[in-house]
């Protein structure tokens, strides 16, 4: 029904809209006249919140810039609930640039940190030169000296005592709290005085007052003025919005009262308008610290020094200068002892070194001792100490240490190891590790006995180059395998050069073996194959042999001591499996035994 009704309307305006003169067209153009002029400003305002309804996402944000500030402003001043909201934002935004590049930072905090720092340091000397001072002007005198007792005496300073005996007053510290919160606004502190919670102090003078005007009986207007604590006094002062405490070390004059009502004033001048919007924030009232850093004013005796001159006499002359010798005495005295006792744990810790006597004379020093030939030069170290040789007297005795480095220095020595052997001691044996000729070896052996510290010689990681040679060829000699013709005593064809080849070997290790300490044996021994029986292949074994013992001796004359043996088929050179394996049994081979000269 409503899409036929639609449908109308539209085919009735369609109608309008091609016969404007008619009257239904007349009458429709004066309805929308009226339209117009009874809604139209509405339906513009609809309009314009359609399109800023649109547009929210890029309108909303500028219209909440525009009432921004002034509802943080507003919204600050009725409680803190902006900052603790933006609190954790700031601090992570500090946190992340100064992870990022804390140069940043350390350029906005620098024009405040200098400043500070220099004053920090510029109080603290001048604090340091005065106590220094009054040290220096009462060190000698006999009033110094009884000081100097109660130092001893109370575990305190030399300084700080001269400090409370001199010391009229001292202001150490400062406190502007606002009259109507108790809140601490600034505090300063004299540069060595000991500081607490200054918080917590300025809300316990707060409530000191409430106390007393709300116990007793004050007129109006009436406030306290003073507490006395000890050594201290706090002077307070009262303005129309702050309150100035000052920490009194002695007795301070009325004047140092004006002072602080003066200071308070220009503070009430200066920032009267903070301290009228005050809400919590101390940080408007920084600048006041240097109106307050001028109350830390303090006094000490004047002409003390005056009167000790006036009372200088020869005879406190003639003491001071006695003092001064003593002192001056003294020092060398203590200077020298450290000196020698430094030198004597040198010696001490020196490995080589034994002190048996140590003695400090009138005039110079005595040491006697035991000391190895390789140890430190006690001369040298002398040296060393700052101990003048002429005042020392030494007798040192010569003696072998048994400590490794020394054992092993003599070993080096002693023994003269070529450049192939390396030594190292352990458990009083000396370990040799290399290659060396067999004569070395033999006279280490020796040797090693008389070398102090020294028990055994270890040789197992030590080659014997000649030994070793001899081996070789020994091993070359027992491979050889001369063979003969099946059945015979007979040489097989082309045995001549294994012959030639085995006396060469021969001779070569008869060269060698004397070298390495030892003498050879040669021993020639006969084989078959297994074919045929034990009774013949036995004689025909010891014939070969023989015919090679003979050949050899022909080549080697009384050099060397030939035997020859059958084994026959009883000790095969291989283990037959082939035709091959038949002709290497049927042959001679050597055995070489090597036994110490």
């Amino acid at each position: 029904m409503l899409t036929q009704r639609r449908k109308g309307a539209k085919e009735s305006r369609t109608k309008l809209k091609s016969n404007p003169s008619s009257p239904d067209v007349i009458e429709q153009d004066g309805l929308n006249e009226l339209r117009r002029l009874l809604v139209g400003p509405e339906q513009q305002e609809i309009e314009v919140l359609r399109e800023r309804l649109d547009q929210q996402e890029s309108l909303l944000p500028e219209d909440i810039s525009r009432v921004l500030p002034e509802a943080v402003t507003l919204r600050t001043r009725r409680d803190k609930k902006v900052t603790e909201a933006l609190l954790p934002t700031v601090e992570e935004a500090i946190d992340i640039s100064v992870r990022k590049n804390p140069q940043t930072l350390i350029d906005a905090l620098f024009p405040v940190m200098g400043p500070a720092i220099r004053k920090a340091i510029a109080e603290a000397l001048s604090g340091m030169t005065q106590a220094m001072n009054k040290s220096l002007e009462h060190s000698l005198s006999p009033q110094g000296l009884k000081w100097r007792v109660e130092a001893w005496r109370t575990g305190r300073s030399f300084a700080e005592v001269v400090m409370l005996h001199t010391l009229l007053y001292r202001v150490e510290q400062v406190f502007l709290i606002h009259k109507e919160t108790g809140l601490l606004l600034q505090h300063v502190v004299a540069g060595d005085a000991s500081v607490q919670d200054a918080d917590m102090v300025s809300g316990m003078l707060t409530a000191i007052q409430d106390f007393v005007h709300d116990s007793f009986s004050v007129e109006e207007g009436g406030a306290l003025d003073t507490l006395q604590v000890g050594g201290l006094s706090v002077w307070i002062e009262r303005g129309p919005r702050a309150v100035l405490a000052a920490v009194i070390r002695g007795n301070a004059p009325q004047e140092l009262r004006a002072f602080l009502q003066q200071t308070l004033e220009q503070i009430h001048a200066e920032f009267a308008r903070e301290l009228e919007n005050f809400e919590g924030d101390a940080a408007p009232f920084e600048p006041s610290r240097e109106d307050l850093e001028a109350c830390l004013q303090s006094q000490y005796e004047q002409g003390s020094k005056e009167k000790t001159k006036k009372r200088v006499t020869p005879v406190r002359v003639v003491a001071a200068l006695l003092l001064v010798i003593v002192l001056v005495l003294g020092f060398f005295y203590v200077r020298s002892r450290w000196r020698w006792g430094n030198y004597l744990t040198r010696l001490q810790s020196e490995p080589g070194i034994v002190i048996t006597n140590a003695e400090r004379r009138w005039f110079g020093y005595s040491i006697a001792g035991l000391r190895d030939p390789m140890a430190a030069d006690p001369q040298a170290l002398l040296g060393e100490a700052s101990l003048d040789p002429a005042k020392v007297e030494s007798h040192w005795e010569p003696y072998h240490s048994l400590t490794p480095r020394f054992v092993l220095q003599r070993a080096q020595a002693l023994l003269n190891p070529p450049p192939t052997v390396t030594f190292r001691v352990e458990n009083n044996t000396l370990y040799a590790t290399g290659s060396a000729n067999h004569q070395w070896i033999t006279e280490t052996r020796r040797l090693v006995r008389v070398i102090p510290g020294l028990d055994r010689f270890d040789e197992s990681s030590l080659v014997d180059t000649n030994l070793q040679a001899a081996l070789n060829v020994k091993s070359r000699i027992e491979h050889r395998v001369v063979r003969f013709v099946l059945d015979t005593t007979g040489l097989a064809p082309g045995q001549g050069s294994e012959l030639e080849a085995l006396n060469a070997d021969i001779r070569e290790l008869k060269r060698l073996a004397p070298a390495a300490g030892k003498s050879i044996r040669v021993e020639v021994i006969g084989h078959t194959d297994q074919l045929g029986s034990e009774e013949t292949n036995l004689p025909l074994s010891r014939e070969r042999a023989e015919v090679v013992r003979a050949r050899l001796a022909a080549l080697l004359g009384d050099e060397v001591e030939l035997t020859a043996s059958g084994a026959g088929a009883a000790s095969p050179v291989r283990e037959e499996r082939s035709e091959e394996d038949k002709e290497a049994n049927r042959s001679v081979t050597v055995r070489v035994t090597l036994t110490d000269s």
